[in-house]
């Protein structure tokens, strides 16, 4: 289905920030300026807080057929739409936004692979160190679908690049159930899915990496052949998984929102081929429930 050499996705990425940046204008820059040197950063009213948390069920490494459960604490501050900390971005801001574009940059940290992730399956494979990462974004929101993609350097570990393209809708159940799609797509002042009443999220992704990380996370050199015991293998840039995600978002109260989603992800290329992976169709499930402030 997939080529294991593949065009190098950061390059149409790249030029498509650069056409961005150069067609747009700066996030209210000139406002974003003058609110911060009035002390706009201790005034309440410019930041939005959500906080909650879930339990995460997934396989223990990509490609591992056992499973762990994880709690997942989560905080999510953005301060005039402009500054962000988040769990799926991490720490950044949002540099340019106009006509449903959302261009950014952002730093994270990935925590790597260790042996003791899964002992029977990774024994011998050594560790991968975790490190800081740098990610730039850019996104488009059509209203009911949004569009993403995004680019991200490994500073420690493989110290390769991955990249992410995705679509996401939300869609209201009454919707599902016969009534009428709601005008304008989703209020973005109502927390999380942005209606007020249950709704259904559906998005598809494909991801991609380079050499130094599909090698790292999918490859057996021949030292890690004679202390694991699998075949060596050589691990090409190239798409390494595709994946489905459905959820289920539910306001409880004006502030509270409870939810669920099931990903599947299925393995491609090399990293399908890689002796490590165990189970090529990977499924992951999450519930939560956050409140913002």
């Amino acid at each position: 289905m997939f080529e294991k050499k593949s065009v190098v996705p950061s390059r149409f990425l790249g030029v498509g920030a650069v056409a961005l940046m150069l067609s747009l204008k700066p996030v209210q820059a000139e406002d974003v300026f003058s609110t911060l040197m009035a002390g706009g950063l201790t005034d309440a009213s410019y930041w939005d807080v959500t906080l909650g948390g879930g339990v995460m069920i997934a396989p223990k490494y990509q490609g591992s057929k056992k499973f762990s459960a994880t709690p997942l604490p989560y905080v999510d501050v953005v301060w005039k739409d402009t500054l962000f900390l988040n769990p799926m971005k991490g720490l950044g801001a949002n540099i340019f936004s106009s006509n449903g574009f959302k261009f950014g940059a952002a730093a994270s940290y990935d925590f790597g692979r260790k042996e003791k992730d899964s002992r029977t399956e990774l024994a011998g494979m050594g560790k991968i160190k975790g490190g800081v990462t740098a990610t730039g974004f850019l996104d488009y929101d059509l209203g009911f679908v949004k569009a993403s993609s995004s680019l991200t350097k490994y500073f420690a570990g493989s110290k390769g690049v991955t990249a992410d393209f995705g679509l996401k809708t939300f869609v209201p159940l009454s919707v599902l159930m016969g009534g009428e799609m709601p005008q304008g797509g989703p209020d973005k002042s109502v927390p999380g899915h942005g209606f007020t009443e249950p709704a259904l999220s559906l998005g598809v992704s494909a991801q991609w990496a380079d050499k130094d990380y599909m090698q790292d996370y999918f490859g057996v050199t021949a030292a890690q052949s004679a202390t694991s015991g699998y075949a060596t293998h050589k691990a090409s840039a190239g798409f390494k998984s595709v994946s489905a995600q459905a959820g289920l978002y539910v306001p409880v109260t004006e502030h509270v929102i409870i939810g669920s989603t099931v990903t599947y992800r299925r393995l491609v290329g090399d990293a399908a081929e890689s002796p490590l992976s165990k189970r090529d169709n990977q499924v992951s499930g999450m519930i939560f429930t956050t409140y913002k402030f």
